[in-house]
């Protein structure tokens, strides 16, 4: 089933997936962060100042790529409770998918 701008009537319509983007945005950043400092606490032994680099590097990376998908996974069913998740890229209006405003139609 194709959504339709109640207001417009077309299907240029999209999610605004606000929690989803958001709590991505903090998991990638938290886990960057989280992903470097263990990279580094566990390479301190290591005299190589390269190694101690990349691994932090490749840590913050991988830190970063675990925690949006942790938080996109915990972002979507919040998106999906909250309301005016849709957006009509034709005319602009917000409305939730699920309670339309009969008056529009």
């Amino acid at each position: 089933m194709t959504l339709s701008c109640p207001r417009c009537h077309t299907a240029f319509v999209v999610r605004r997936r606000r929690a989803q983007k958001t709590a991505t945005a903090i998991g990638g950043v938290a886990g960057a962060i989280q992903g470097a400092s263990s990279a580094i606490t566990e390479s301190k032994c290591n005299s190589d100042p390269m190694g101690v680099i990349a691994g932090a590097i490749l840590g913050g990376l991988l830190g970063g790529a675990a925690g949006c998908a942790a938080g996109a996974a915990i972002g979507a069913p919040i998106d999906h409770a909250l309301p005016d998740n849709f957006l009509c890229q034709a005319c602009g209006y917000v409305f939730d998918g699920d309670r339309t405003d009969p008056a529009l139609t």
